[in-house]
C-alpha cells in the first residue's frame, strides 16, 4: 500500500522521492556528516528534489552551529555546484544558495575559501545588484563575511571588484531596496577591520559614500543598526589614519552633532558619535572649532546626564578637549552650561571613577586659563571649582590626584584679572574648601604609593599652607 501512495511522487536516480527528501529530519547524521539522500537528491535531474535538496542543506547550515555544520556541508564536495547556482534562473533557488554561501564564508578562513575559489565573488557581485532583494541581501552578507575574515580573502574580493561593488549599492536609491543598502553598510564595516591595516589610498574613496549615508539617512528603528554601522566605520577609518581635515571636508561634524542631541538615537550610536567628534575635538584649535561652532558644547549635556557610564566618560573626554583648546573655546564651554555637571560629578562619590577622573582632565584643562582672564576666573570660582580640585585629591585614582594637584598649583599662581568680582585669594579660596586638609591626608595616607604625588603635595603645604604642613601627630 505505500507503494501505492508514492505512484504519483517523482523519483530520483536511485529510488530518492520528493517526499523522502522533505522527511529527512536529522541535520546531521550520528557521524556528524551530511546525509546521502541529500547529496543524491541535490545531483538530481528532477528540478523539484534537487530544490528540496537544496534548502534542506541550507536548514541544516542556518540551524545547526557553524562548527559543526559547515565541513560536513564542504565534505559533499557540492560546494561548486552550490556556488553555480547563484547564476539560476530560479530566484528561490538563488537565494538558497546565497544563504548556503553566506553561512560556510561565516567558518573559518579555510572553510571561507572553499567559496572563494569556487568562483563566488564575481557571481556575488552580479547577485547583490539583483532586483530579487532577498537573494541580492544574501549575496551582500557573505561578501561582507569574506571581508572580515582575513587581510588575504580580503584583498582577493577587493581585486574582483567587492569593494567598488558596496560602494555602489550603498549610494543606490530606490524603492524597497533599503534592506540591501543597510547589509552593504555593514560589509563595509566589516572591510574595515581595524586587526587588518588598509593604506590610505585604498579607503578614503569609502569616506564620501558614508558620510552621504550618514547625512541622508533618517533616524528611525528600521536604520538604527546600519546608522551605528556606518558611523563605527568612521572611527574605523580613523584608525586607519584618515585626517580629521578628511572627516571635516565630507560634511560629517555637523549631523554627528545633531544625531548627538537627537532623542532617537540609540545608545550604542551616541557612544560611536562621540568617539568621532572626540577625534575631531582632540586634534588642532581649528578642527575643534568646527565641533564647536556646530553645536557639540550644549549636546553633551544629554549624554553627561544618563546613567551610562561610557557616555558619560565620552563626553567628559570631549568637555577636557575643548577645554585645552583656545580662550573663544573655553568660553564656549563655560556658556554652554557644561561647567556644572563637570564639577558635580568630581564632587560625587557615588558617581563611577573613570568619570570622575575625565571630568578633573575639563576642571585641570581650565586652571590653565583662569590667570588673567577675568570671564574664566569668575566661572571657576561660582562654580565651585576649588571644592572639586579639593575634592578630586581624595579619589581613589593617581591620574585624579595627579590632576587636582596640578589644577591647585595652577590657581594658587593666578594673578587676579581686573574686572573679577571676587574678594578673595585663591588661597582662601582653598583653604574655605578644605584644600590644605586634603593636601595633608593624601601626604600622609598608606593607600597612595606615589611618592611623586605625596612629595607635591608636601610642596604645595610648605609653600602656601605652612600651618599644615608639619606631620601630623600619631
Amino acid at each position: 500500500m505505500a507503494e501505492e501512495t508514492l505512484l504519483d511522487v517523482k523519483a530520483g536516480p536511485v529510488g530518492l522521492t520528493l517526499q523522502g527528501v522533505s522527511e529527512i529530519q536529522a541535520p546531521l547524521t550520528e557521524e556528524g556528516k551530511i546525509a546521502e539522500d541529500l547529496v543524491f537528491g541535490f545531483n538530481s535531474e528532477d528540478p523539484q528534489i534537487k530544490k528540496a535538496s537544496v534548502i534542506k542543506i541550507r536548514e541544516i547550515l542556518q540551524n545547526t552551529p557553524s562548527s559543526k555544520a559547515v565541513q560536513p556541508v564542504i565534505d559533499t564536495g557540492l560546494i561548486p555546484a552550490i556556488v553555480s547556482l547563484l547564476d539560476s534562473e530560479d530566484k528561490s533557488l538563488q537565494f538558497d544558495a546565497a544563504s548556503i554561501v553566506t553561512n560556510i564564508a561565516g567558518g573559518t578562513t579555510r572553510q571561507t575559501e572553499q567559496v572563494i575559489n569556487a568562483g563566488a565573488t564575481p557571481r556575488l557581485i552580479i547577485l547583490s545588484a539583483s532586483p530579487n532583494v532577498d537573494a541580492a541581501d544574501r549575496a551582500v552578507w557573505a561578501l561582507g563575511n569574506v571581508l572580515g575574515d582575513s587581510a588575504r580573502l580580503r584583498d582577493r574580493v577587493e581585486e574582483e571588484g567587492g569593494v567598488t561593488a558596496l560602494v555602489k549599492l550603498v549610494d543606490r536609491e530606490g524603492q524597497g531596496f533599503e534592506k540591501v543598502q543597510r547589509s552593504a553598510v555593514w560589509a563595509i564595516f566589516r572591510y574595515l577591520n581595524p586587526r587588518h591595516k588598509l593604506p590610505t589610498k585604498r579607503i578614503e574613496h569609502l569616506l564620501p559614500c558614508l558620510a552621504r549615508y550618514i547625512q541622508e539617512t533618517p533616524v528611525n528603528e528600521g536604520n538604527m543598526e546600519s546608522l551605528e554601522y556606518a558611523v563605527e566605520s568612521l572611527d574605523r577609518i580613523r584608525k586607519h589614519h584618515l585626517h580629521r581635515t578628511d572627516f571635516i571636508a565630507a560634511g560629517l561634524v555637523p549631523r554627528l552633532v545633531n544625531l548627538l542631541a537627537d532623542p532617537s538615537s540609540s545608545i550604542i550610536l551616541l557612544k560611536q558619535v562621540l568617539m568621532c567628534l572626540g577625534y575631531i575635538v582632540s586634534g588642532s584649535d581649528d578642527d575643534t572649532d568646527v565641533a564647536v561652532d556646530a553645536g557639540l558644547l550644549p549636546g553633551l549635556l544629554v549624554p553627561l546626564e544618563t546613567k551610562n557610564q561610557y557616555l558619560c566618560q565620552l563626553a567628559l573626554w570631549n568637555a577636557s578637549n575643548v577645554a585645552a583648546g583656545r580662550h573663544s573655546q573655553v568660553y564656549a564651554l563655560i556658556d554652554s552650561g557644561l561647567l556644572q555637571p563637570v564639577v558635580r560629578i568630581v564632587l560625587d562619590d557615588q558617581e563611577p571613577t573613570i568619570c570622575r577622573r575625565e571630568a578633573c582632565w575639563t576642571i585641570s584643562n581650565l586652571t590653565q586659563k583662569v590667570s588673567g582672564d577675568a570671564k574664566v576666573a569668575q566661572a571657576f570660582i561660582e562654580g565651585r571649582c576649588f571644592e572639586a580640585l579639593s575634592a578630586a585629591l581624595l579619589i581613589a585614582d593617581p591620574k585624579a590626584k595627579e590632576l587636582a594637584i596640578s589644577g591647585i598649583h595652577n590657581v594658587l599662581q593666578w594673578k587676579p584679572p581686573q574686572g573679577l568680582e571676587a574678594d578673595e585669594s585663591p588661597i582662601t579660596m582653598l583653604r574655605s574648601a578644605s584644600g590644605p586638609q586634603n593636601l595633608r591626608a593624601v601626604r600622609d595616607s598608606r593607600d597612595v604609593q606615589d611618592e611623586k604625588i605625596k612629595r607635591e603635595c608636601q610642596g604645595l603645604l610648605t609653600l602656601y599652607f605652612p600651618d599644615c604642613s608639619r606631620p601630623a601627630r600619631v
